[in-house]
Parts: C-alpha cells; structure tokens; sequence
C-alpha cells in the first residue's frame, strides 16, 4: 500500500463521518499540535504555563468526577449484593443477650507467638 492509498483511505473514513465527530477530530488534531509547538519552541513561556494550567485543572475536575461514579458504583453493588443475600459483616443486630462479648479463634501458635504476631 503506497503512501497515496493511505491517505486517500483515511480521506474517505473521514468524509464519512459525521460532522461533529469531524469537528471533534479537528479540535484533538488541533490541541495537539499546539502542546507539540509550544513543547519545541516555548517550554518556559507564560503562555504555555497557563495552556498547562488550564488542562490541568480540566483533568482535576474529571478525574474527580470519574472516581466519584467509580466508587458510587462499587459501593453501590456491594450493598446491593448484601442486602439481596442478608449479610451483615459488622453483626449490627441488637437482640437482647446477657453480653455483647463476641467469642473468637484463638490463635493455633499459641498465646507467645499471638502476642508476637498480632497482625
């Protein structure tokens, strides 16, 4: 495949798509393009000080968006799984009982190495 098919395939992909995908393309292309010029010829420059700042600040804002919905989301289908299956890992009933004591395993190596190793 020759240079001119590559660039005539990637024409036609182009051509058919639709115009705010065109539009979204051309903007990347653009945004680009600038951080590689102002990366070559003005690495200290006020200009591309605030062009950083201000993608930086576009970042800050979706990267919180992002892990709230992520953690919205994970912690949503815990719950959801554990209330469908009746579980309680924190034994948060409030029967009546003459202690509120939880007996545990002791540890099988013995009270010495449980005091050594609590964790």
């Amino acid at each position: 495949m020759s240079l001119s098919d590559l660039v005539a395939s990637l024409g036609g992909w182009l051509a058919a798509r639709p115009p705010h995908t065109k539009v979204l393309l051309g903007l990347a292309t653009s945004v680009v393009l600038v951080e590689l010029a102002f990366r070559r010829f003005a690495p200290r420059s006020a200009a591309y000080a605030r062009w950083t700042s201000f993608f930086q600040g576009i970042g800050k804002f979706w990267t919180a968006v992002i892990l709230s919905v992520v953690y919205f989301l994970s912690v949503a289908m815990v719950s959801a799984f554990m209330k469908l299956f009746g579980k309680d890992p924190l034994d948060r009933r409030l029967e009546a009982e003459p202690s509120f004591w939880r007996a545990h395993e002791p540890n099988p190596l013995g009270p010495e190495a449980a005091a050594r190793h609590q964790f």
